[in-house]
């Protein structure tokens, strides 16, 4: 018998990707504190995920765990500085 289920390990396409880190200040909890930047598939169909929308990029605090979507020239700004790979 197998210990890994193949059934349960999720496509690759599912998987955020992350991007990078960088300390900025949080807009749940006010602290100056890093913040994990990664991209998030959207899920718009029964199987199929999208990698590629304008929500996509979220900052996650690691002093509260709080995510935050970031959109417009912010999203542009790190996504410009952050090199698409694979």
């Amino acid at each position: 018998m197998s210990v890994f289920r193949m059934d349960k390990i999720p496509s690759l396409s599912r998987i955020p990707k992350e991007l990078g880190r960088e300390e900025r200040e949080c807009v749940h909890c006010g602290e100056r504190a890093v913040h994990i930047y990664y991209r998030v598939p959207k899920r718009f169909a029964l199987f199929l995920y999208r990698r590629d929308h304008p929500e996509n990029l979220h900052a996650t605090c690691m002093s509260c765990a709080k995510s935050t979507i970031l959109r417009g020239e912010e999203r542009e700004s790190i996504l410009s500085r952050r090199p698409e790979r694979g």
